[in-house]
């Protein structure tokens, strides 16, 4: 057993562009992940551009697409954008089947890319995340699915109420 677990995603800074790379599948596993570094770059900069990487993602779940379009809202409230590229072939059809193409940039490969090179990248390490905050994050997730695209709040309607069912009881302690 790896005693050092890893994320998947891979990140750097470079000219105030926050770069990630996902180098397998982008799952609820590793969105946790994905939005903290995010974040943190993005709150000491604003107007960033965030670049994601998945020339070497084998597949993405709705909460790694919720988690997307969650920091989208961020970044577009902040005056940034999000702009992800090498999204071809499954993945691309994951996310313009969700309408998420018309919210921010999906590039099959780098065509809206303005001449930025990627920065060196680290892996981003793998934290413990508890059933109550995986739990948060699924729902914030696929609520924001279903905010962008009207088609998606019926898609995800059943898993965002077993969401809510399990966040009750932990919001009462």
């Amino acid at each position: 057993m790896n005693s050092n677990p890893t994320s998947g995603i891979l990140a750097g800074c470079d000219n105030g562009h926050v770069w990630v790379r996902v180098d397998g599948r982008g799952t609820h596993q590793n969105s946790r992940e994905l939005k903290a570094f995010v974040q943190a770059r993005i709150e000491h900069m604003r107007g960033q551009r965030v670049i994601v990487d998945l020339a070497f993602c084998t597949g993405m779940d709705s909460t790694f697409m919720g988690t997307l379009t969650c920091i989208h809202s961020r970044l577009d409230h902040s005056g940034g954008s999000l702009h992800v590229i090498h999204a071809a072939g499954r993945n691309s059809e994951l996310l313009r089947g969700l309408g998420l193409d018309a919210i921010f940039t999906v590039d099959d490969n780098e065509e809206h890319l303005a001449s930025a090179a990627a920065p060196e990248c680290a892996q981003v390490p793998k934290s413990e995340c508890g059933k109550t905050e995986r739990t948060a994050i699924c729902l914030e997730s696929h609520e924001a699915l279903a905010a962008a695209d009207g088609r998606n709040a019926v898609k995800f309607r059943d898993v965002i109420e077993l969401m809510r069912a399990e966040a009750r009881p932990a919001l009462r302690q």
